[in-house]
């Protein structure tokens, strides 16, 4: 029998850049309030600037949530304006770059990488 950690997430923020930690296997709507958190993060610090770290996350499921997060984000106020950034593992590389793909077909500026320094770098320059 395999159990599936329970989805978490924490919001941090580093320097100007609001970073979302996703942990677990989230549903739908956890990963709805997790992106809605780091938007509102974001905003509160007067950044455009966000990391969504998802190493310790399941993204399995994440094919069928992108271009409905990609919606939802949209009503946030999450535009073209924003810079974003997602950390994620090697064996995570192609639901990233479905991730990726998505985000820039809609106008916004996203990245994907292995290290969450470089993401930082990134985003600073």
């Amino acid at each position: 029998m395999v159990l599936q950690m329970a989805a978490a997430f924490h919001v941090e923020v580093r320097g100007d850049v609001a970073v979302l930690v996703q942990e677990g296997a989230p549903l739908f709507e956890e990963t709805t309030k997790s992106l809605t958190a780091v938007v509102e993060t974001a905003v509160k610090i007067g950044s455009n600037k966000i990391i969504v770290d998802a190493r310790l996350s399941d993204l399995a499921n994440y094919y069928s949530y992108v271009v409905r997060h990609a919606e939802v984000l949209s009503m946030m106020g999450f535009d073209s304006r924003f810079r974003s950034a997602i950390v994620g593992l090697p064996e995570q590389a192609y639901v990233m770059d479905f991730i990726v793909a998505v985000g820039q077909n809609r106008g916004w500026r996203v990245q994907r990488f292995y290290d969450i320094d470089a993401a930082l770098r990134w985003l600073a320059g």
